[in-house]
């Protein structure tokens, strides 16, 4: 063995094992229940790009595009955590009584969340920006929906484990990380999307069509339109009530969750 192949090996990371998938039906459609994973999807999503950046150098990972009602600040804080890494947040000041629930779950994971007054998306993300360039090569810039190359193959390549007669895909959507990921493991099939934050880019989209949830994006689903298992009520499950109306049986969705 050389001397390189070694430092390549030292420097390589074992990968988390996450559990499998569970699909369980629901009103004639598949659902994906990672509301059963703690921290969601996200953490399977981004597992090996942290791992990557990590053996790269990078010990912070930041990120100013996480609304306080965001479940990357769980998912991210998770799995960097995983690898005692950090997760920072640049976020929108609010006063410690009225913090949303996912914020007070992130801080008790490990978060380091730096509040920022008039705390616009604008701002939070040009934070972001300014402390990841006065270390870059420690500290990691994450971009909106936590996009990359390798999260999306990563939702491909898990997606393309699913072995079901199923006869269109359902997600819901802001950056549309997740949608597109899909949309390359089912190219085949019709993919829709439900639109729950700012107005989706083509670009966004991709090829799903594209349906608009008539929630704002802070509002909880109301009772009687929420799906008969845990989901996020800001996010999630505003597309069950679209499905309803919509999708055919044998549908499958995917719960981000919870």
């Amino acid at each position: 063995m050389s001397l390189e192949q070694f430092f390549e090996r030292e420097n390589t990371i074992t990968p988390y094992q996450f559990p499998d998938l569970v699909i369980e039906k629901y009103d004639e459609f598949y659902v994906v229940r990672d509301d059963l994973l703690e921290g969601g999807s996200k953490r399977r999503f981004i597992d090996r790009m942290i791992r990557e950046s990590i053996e790269d150098g990078i010990e912070e990972f930041v990120y100013g595009g996480c609304p306080a009602n965001g479940y990357a600040q769980l998912s991210l804080t998770l799995q960097t955590k995983q690898y005692n890494k950090k997760s920072i947040f640049f976020m929108a000041k609010r006063s410690m009584d009225n913090l949303h629930p996912y914020q007070k779950q992130a801080l008790e994971y490990g978060a380091d969340i730096r509040w920022v007054s008039n705390g616009m998306l604008s701002v939070t993300l040009s934070r972001a920006k300014k402390y990841h360039l006065e270390n870059p090569n420690k500290r990691k810039l994450l971009p909106l929906g936590l996009e990359d190359p390798r999260v999306i193959n990563d939702i491909k390549e898990l997606a393309k484990t699913i072995d079901l007669d199923i006869s269109e895909i359902w997600s819901v959507g802001s950056s549309g990380t997740l949608t597109r990921g899909l949309q390359s493991a089912f190219p085949h099939l019709d993919v829709n999307v439900v639109s729950v934050g700012h107005k989706m880019s083509e670009r966004e989209i991709g090829h799903a069509k594209l349906y608009k949830s008539k929630y704002k994006f802070t509002d909880e689903v109301k009772e009687n339109e929420r799906p008969p298992f845990p989901s996020v009520l800001t996010y999630d499950a505003k597309a069950w009530s679209v499905m309803k109306e919509y999708a055919k049986p044998n549908s499958l969705f995917w719960n981000v969750g919870k």
